[in-house]
């Protein structure tokens, strides 16, 4: 994901997650850094799949706000990306 990301013209980069059912605060943290990485790029990091667990880990653990808007659809972040909301 990191070398895709670094590809010249990536401006975001969209983790469907719908199929994810679990994830722990460790997990978070690990996403919580490399969106952290993409952003200092100026590359976004957007997650789709609006499953609930996962949702409320991120909202727990306090991940950045970009990480804890979880879009319903791939479709829809990827729209997020393309305009900037």
């Amino acid at each position: 994901m990191r070398s895709a990301a670094g590809r010249e013209g990536t401006t975001a980069v969209v983790i469907d997650a719908e199929t994810v059912p679990f994830v722990d605060v460790s997990a978070v943290r690990m996403l919580d850094e490399v969106a952290e990485e993409l952003e200092a790029r100026g590359v976004r990091f957007l997650l789709a799949g609006d499953v609930g667990q996962v949702r409320d880990v991120l909202r727990t653990a306090e991940a950045r706000a970009e990480l804890r808007h979880v879009y319903p659809t791939v479709r829809a972040a990827v729209d997020a990306a393309r305009t900037g909301t």
